[in-house]
């Protein structure tokens, strides 16, 4: 009886802890555009346009497609799947232009309205990102500090609106 008690529990404390990443997320869910004119770059350009699209499946793991064309009008899609916990997952989905990088992407919760993503390669970090909703849950702020495909440096302030 007392194995059946704490599977239980455990059982219990596994579906609080997924329901909770879950609701995190969920600020997130949505399709995001950017609004070029508020964005700025210290280094490296801001896209022409971008449509972020974050998706939460089971268990909080977020799902992010971004499609966009780049400041020398080219076009761009990548995908990226991920719980916020900070584990390594594969980047998958990568289109014509890509401008993502890496072979691995992680996501961190940092508060319940902003997560942390990093960009691998080879295990080493190219690109960090912070993804801020604003507290009207109207405003996405996604902070870069990375390499662009030529590998010159990037550190940008992309900001986005409900689309």
């Amino acid at each position: 009886m007392a194995k059946i008690a704490v599977l239980t529990s455990s059982v219990v404390s596994m579906l609080a802890l997924a329901s909770a990443l879950a609701a995190d997320a969920d600020v997130f869910a949505g399709t995001w555009k950017l609004d070029a004119a508020q964005s700025k770059a210290e280094v490296g350009t801001v896209p022409k346009s971008e449509t972020r699209t974050y998706g939460v499946i089971e268990g909080g793991v977020l799902t992010l497609v971004v499609d966009g064309v780049g400041a020398d009008g080219v076009g761009y899609a990548y995908g990226a799947t991920g719980d916020i916990t900070g584990k390594e997952y594969p980047v998958t989905d990568r289109g014509q232009g890509a401008r993502i990088l890496g072979d691995a992407i992680s996501w961190k919760k940092i508060d319940d309205r902003t997560v942390e993503m990093d960009i691998k390669k080879k295990g080493e970090i190219i690109n960090a990102t912070r993804h801020s909703v604003s507290t009207d849950g109207k405003t996405l702020t996604v902070s870069e500090n990375g390499i662009d495909p030529d590998g010159k440096p990037v550190r940008a302030v992309d900001v986005y609106h409900r689309g």
